[in-house]
């Protein structure tokens, strides 16, 4: 696409419009949860401390809605969790816990599921709630290899069949001082997008002791942030929102390839492979985007989100600081969704979510392998443009 025809495609009245709903919202059968008494039963999955935190977010979203039951592999977990929400929600909880507790949760007769368990788990948890005929609130990223995003994009026609919302936890997209700065960038205001930096050098991640009894697969999972079998590696797990938002600036188009970088003077080559890499995506128009994270201990911290144009540039982080001092941010995601509901309207965010984790995983793919992908390779295509015509990941 010649670069001067992207500032017409997306103008900034259009773009402002869909962004008060974020991605495609539209009308789903009404009354269901339309007036402000009616119940909204939420299931929680995976009782860590953002699984928490976003079930909280849900009862305060709106008047009547209940966290019923939580599910998480581990039963301390699991009763914390169910402790804390029933003091909130003030009523009886349902706890399960083991391999199967996000069957269970899904199961239990609730309207909404909040997915916030490990991210190699979601997809799978995702497909089955859309199956179960439940709203879908997943944490971010949606998945850790292009399978995972695949089987998820082919579960968004069921869910839009049968009217089912899908948030994703990307909240920069409802964010007002990311929303705006990413408007100025798509109605021209620093000229033609050229290229974008969204790079990371952070800390190391948190990390649970080990304590007696566990197995090296619980203590794994306890630490499942720091495995890249189960977070997909801090490019997708940690950097897929500079991704996202660059991606969102760039008009929600993903790039065409993706090349590693090992040797990029931003990213000194970290003790271990996997703590730290470095990738330069190209798109079609030729903008690039550079994308990397290092995470090491001792390290001094560097964050810079821009893009730059033709004719000047947009800091995407130092935006995420302006607007209200009370302005929502975690919280916003679920309050979509909650509002979506009561508003008998669907909220969908679930193909922007897999473009995001996809370019993710792409660029991860990349520097694991050693060697260029194409995003040909990894998104399915058909005549509508959604379609989900299996293809090999390049991770395996």
């Amino acid at each position: 696409m010649p670069r001067h025809t992207f500032r017409r495609r997306v103008s900034r009245r259009s773009f402002l419009q869909a962004s008060a709903a974020t991605a495609a919202v539209a009308a789903v059968p009404a009354g269901a949860f339309a007036a402000g008494h009616d119940r909204i039963r939420v299931g929680l999955v995976g009782c860590g401390g953002r699984g928490v935190a976003a079930a909280l977010h849900a009862i305060a979203a709106a008047p009547g809605v209940e966290v019923v039951a939580v599910g998480d592999r581990a039963a301390d977990h699991a009763s914390l969790a169910a402790d804390t929400l029933a003091e909130a929600s003030g009523g009886r909880i349902l706890r399960f816990t083991g391999d199967d507790s996000a069957d269970q949760v899904i199961a239990s007769g609730i309207d909404v599921v909040i997915l916030a368990t490990p991210p190699h788990l979601r997809p799978a948890h995702a497909v089955a709630a859309i199956r179960a005929g439940t709203h879908v609130f997943c944490e971010t990223p949606a998945a850790v290899d292009a399978a995972g995003v695949r089987s998820l994009l082919a579960a968004g026609d069921e869910a839009r069949v049968r009217g089912l919302s899908f948030v994703a936890g990307f909240q920069s997209r409802r964010h007002p001082g990311i929303t705006a700065a990413v408007a100025r960038v798509l109605d021209g205001s620093i000229g033609s997008p050229t290229h974008a930096i969204a790079v990371s050098e952070l800390g190391l991640a948190w990390r649970r002791p080990r304590l007696p009894g566990w197995t090296d697969e619980e203590h794994e999972a306890r630490n499942w942030i720091e495995s890249p079998r189960l977070s997909g590696g801090p490019l997708v797990e940690h950097q897929v929102h500079a991704i996202d938002r660059v991606l969102w600036a760039f008009g929600d188009e993903p790039p065409v390839s993706a090349t590693p970088l090992p040797g990029h003077a931003a990213f000194p080559a970290p003790a271990e492979p996997t703590v730290g890499m470095s990738v330069l995506y190209r798109f079609g128009d030729g903008r690039t985007m550079l994308a990397g994270i290092q995470r090491r201990e001792g390290i001094v911290t560097r964050i810079e989100e821009t893009v730059h144009g033709t004719g000047g540039s947009i800091d995407l982080r130092a935006a995420g600081f302006t607007g209200p001092a009370d302005q929502p941010r975690d919280e916003a995601c679920i309050a979509a969704l909650i509002a979506g509901l009561r508003a008998g309207r669907r909220v969908d965010d679930l193909e922007a979510a897999c473009r995001s984790t996809m370019v993710a995983v792409m660029g991860r793919d990349a520097v694991t392998a050693g060697r260029d992908v194409h995003w040909a390779a990894l998104w399915p295509a058909r005549p509508d443009g959604r379609s989900l015509q299996p293809l090999q990941s390049a991770r395996v």
